[in-house]
């Protein structure tokens, strides 16, 4: 949500882990829900090592429709024609171009000097600063059963 904010920070965070797999995953938390509460936005994020299967998936929710995510290179728009009923079209991406393909070779690319990020892009150290006080906030939510103020 912040990149796709340009940079906006979440009034709260509130964050719930456990350990659900000790045996494969002794020292940590393996599994959270972490809400962000916006102004007129929520993110509901679940980041897990519990999965059977892996998943790099994102569904975004608007006043009209839906975006789905489904892999790297599928995203299905639905929009809605009454309650239960929508439209969806579903749209096939390539590969993404090089340095981004690999996100240590955008890395290199930035410190080489090849690539100038824009600020709040996905990779971009103001993005990334904004999603590490959102990290720690859940760290200190999940610890404290209590959400956290970020404004």
């Amino acid at each position: 949500m912040t990149w796709i904010n340009k940079g906006k920070r979440p009034n709260s965070v509130t964050a719930v882990t456990q350990q659900l797999q000790p045996e494969n995953n002794p020292n940590v938390d393996d599994d959270a829900t972490i809400i962000l509460t916006y102004d007129n936005e929520m993110a509901i994020l679940q980041p897990s090592w519990n999965w059977p299967i892996g998943r790099k998936d994102m569904e975004l929710y608007g006043t009209k429709g839906a975006i789905y995510s489904d892999n790297p290179t599928q995203l299905r728009l639905r929009i809605s024609k009454g309650y239960s009923d929508y439209t969806e079209e579903t749209f096939l991406l390539g590969e993404r171009e090089e340095p981004f393909n690999d996100p240590f070779a955008v890395f290199a690319a930035v410190i080489t000097g090849k690539l100038k990020l824009e600020p709040f892009n996905v990779y971009a150290l103001e993005n990334n600063i904004i999603t590490m006080e959102i990290l720690q906030a859940a760290i200190i939510s999940s610890k404290t059963k209590k959400t956290i103020l970020l404004k």
